[in-house]
């Protein structure tokens, strides 16, 4: 046509997809992905049947859309856990649940009040995934909840990875397990020494002066931790290899493998010279105190004199429960002050 100027390739500018609609979904992502880890911390702490509370909300278990994701062998995801898969309405309705909620109550808004913005944000999740345009409030009202959810979340990643001291030191009957073993069977016959919330246990004669590894076993506990109860109280159990070593992650994945499912996340480092591993005291002092000897164990080996490389993403099929130096729950402390949901 007379008038009209051919646009070139590089005068090509048109955007189908609405600048609020990128930002809506970026919003969506993170809140969602906390939630499945608030919800999966959570319940792992709090009992050993961790996913019956969550079968009741779900139609077919596993969710079927496990099986559909999976029949594309050659372009599945790394999740494994039928959690990764739910909706979520359902991944609500398990946090809502009534004997759930004291669980999830210190990182919610008011019940009352999450109710009712969860109902709007379903709605701006469901318009932006189907790939309808934006209400032009839906950015200020997902904006606003995101800023509300902040301190919570902050709150969560505090209680997952800060250390706390037992409200009666003496009465810790995992330490008091661990104390029973440690020299006789247990790691420190080995060359490990242990720093816990209540003092050390040493490595004994010859490796009471040069330990072959450090560790350190943190209690993390939630503000309803009570005195006697296992219920919510996780150890982690942090692995710091002689100077010169790295830890070979992928040797130490296959040592532990056998009892993955009795932990909750392996945690690694960015100098991938450490790495963290958390595990539910619900299996009670024994069996916890079993595992956190496996681990010390299978650190070990996985780090005498191993210099390599740092760990390729691609070498194994990383679960969902392998966090990466990247992760904030792999470095997160309190000092930091910087919003963890990005709502810009």
């Amino acid at each position: 046509m007379p008038g009209v100027k051919k646009l070139s390739g590089e005068d090509w500018t048109f955007e189908p997809v609405p600048r609020s609609a990128m930002r809506l979904f970026r919003m969506c992502w993170q809140l969602e992905a906390w939630l499945r880890t608030i919800v999966y911390v959570e319940l792992r702490a709090s009992r050993l049947d961790w996913e019956t509370p969550i079968q009741q909300y779900v139609r077919d278990w596993p969710p079927r859309s496990i099986a559909n994701d999976k029949r594309l062998h050659h372009m599945a995801t790394p999740h494994q856990a039928a959690l990764s898969y739910l909706t979520l309405g359902q991944l609500w309705s398990v946090i809502s649940d009534a004997t759930n909620w004291p669980l999830f109550e210190p990182y919610f808004p008011p019940k009352g009040n999450a109710e009712v913005r969860i109902e709007e944000v379903k709605t701006i999740r469901n318009r932006v995934a189907h790939f309808r345009d934006p209400h032009p409030q839906d950015e200020a009202r997902l904006e606003l909840f995101v800023r509300d959810m902040d301190p919570g979340i902050r709150r969560f990643c505090s209680r997952y990875t800060v250390g706390k001291v037992p409200h009666n030191p003496a009465a810790d009957p995992v330490l008091t397990e661990l104390e029973s073993v440690w020299e006789c069977g247990g790691c420190g016959g080995y060359g490990i020494e242990l720093s816990h919330p209540c003092g050390w246990l040493y490595a004994p004669t010859p490796h009471r002066e040069k330990p072959l590894m450090n560790a350190t076993l943190d209690l993390l506990t939630h503000r309803q931790y009570s005195l006697g109860s296992s219920a919510g109280v996780i150890y982690a159990v942090r692995l710091h290899p002689k100077l010169n070593n790295r830890m070979n992650v992928v040797d130490f994945f296959e040592r532990t493998k056998s009892f993955h499912k009795d932990i909750i996340h392996i945690m690694l480092s960015s100098t991938f010279n450490e790495l963290s591993v958390t595990i539910p005291a619900v299996h009670g002092p024994q069996r916890t105190a079993e595992l956190v000897l496996k681990v010390l164990s299978a650190g070990l080996n996985s780090s005498r004199g191993f210099s390599g490389c740092p760990v390729d993403k691609t070498q194994v099929e990383w679960p969902e429960y392998v966090l990466w130096p990247d992760h904030i729950l792999t470095f997160y402390c309190d000092e930091i002050q910087e919003p963890i949901l990005d709502s810009s």
